[in-house]
């Protein structure tokens, strides 16, 4: 088993416990239904991101704790600034982190990849060039790249009025 494979089971394990968090009100849903649904993990693009990064050699040397994998769940009620509800995963690694959204769908759990973080830079996944900007947090990030198409769905979460229900 190659290192990029273990790499991409680490990832799919994760996604796993992150596709199931996000899906528990279609669990209850189906519950009694005796229809068996099959799960699935589309790695294409955390794979093609990992062969572009790293050479075959680098990858089967990769030793445990070189590439991790790290989640953020942006919400409206977070302290102490709030942001616009947006998940999003890093794969951490020494080439950059690559920050994608998990997406759960019909049993299958997939990743996009959104952009490449170098530190606090956030750059276009093509270009280590073409940057959107610096941004401490990665929920900074998607409030910056999404807010704009978020903000008509969840109107005062951006607001200091906001307390947790």
């Amino acid at each position: 088993m190659t290192k990029e494979t273990l790499v991409l089971l680490a990832v799919a394990s994760f996604a796993m416990s992150v596709g199931s968090r996000s899906s528990q009100a279609h669990d209850l849903a189906m519950q009694g239904s005796e229809t068996e649904q099959k799960e699935s993990i589309r790695m294409d693009g955390l794979s093609v991101w990992l062969r572009a990064r790293f050479s075959e050699i680098e990858l089967e040397g990769l030793r445990p704790g070189e590439v991790a994998v790290e989640a953020h769940f942006c919400g409206c009620y977070d302290k102490p600034t709030g942001h616009y509800p947006y998940s999003i995963v890093l794969l951490r690694t020494s080439k950059g982190d690559l920050v994608a959204r998990p997406e759960a769908m019909e049993g299958t759990v997939s990743f996009t990849p959104l952009a490449v973080r170098y530190g606090i830079q956030y750059c276009e996944l093509e270009s280590e060039e073409d940057c959107y900007g610096s941004f401490s947090d990665p929920c900074e990030f998607t409030d910056f790249r999404y807010g704009p198409y978020l903000a008509k769905f969840f109107p005062t979460c951006r607001t200091d009025e906001m307390s947790p229900p």
